[in-house]
C-alpha cells in the first residue's frame, strides 16, 4: 500500500506543476484565469479548467520536489 500511496503523491505533485504551467501560459496570452478556464472547459480540459481557478499549490521557483 505504501508504494501506491507514494505513486498518488507523485501524481498529485506533477498535476500541481502542470496546472501552474498552464496558468503561466494563459497569462502569457493575456488571458485571465477565468477566461482560460472557460476556454479549457469548452475544449473538454475539465480537470485543468477547474484547477487553474484554485489557489496555486506549488512555487515554480522552489527546488523541485523529491518523488
Amino acid at each position: 500500500m505504501a508504494k501506491e500511496l507514494e505513486f498518488i503523491k507523485g501524481v498529485d505533485k506533477l498535476h500541481a506543476f502542470y496546472t501552474e504551467h498552464v496558468r503561466m501560459l494563459a497569462h502569457a496570452y493575456d488571458l485571465s484565469d477565468e477566461d482560460a478556464a472557460r476556454i479549457l472547459d469548452r475544449f473538454d480540459f475539465k480537470n485543468v479548467s477547474r484547477s487553474i481557478l484554485a489557489p496555486a499549490r506549488v512555487d515554480l521557483f522552489a527546488a523541485p520536489p523529491e518523488l
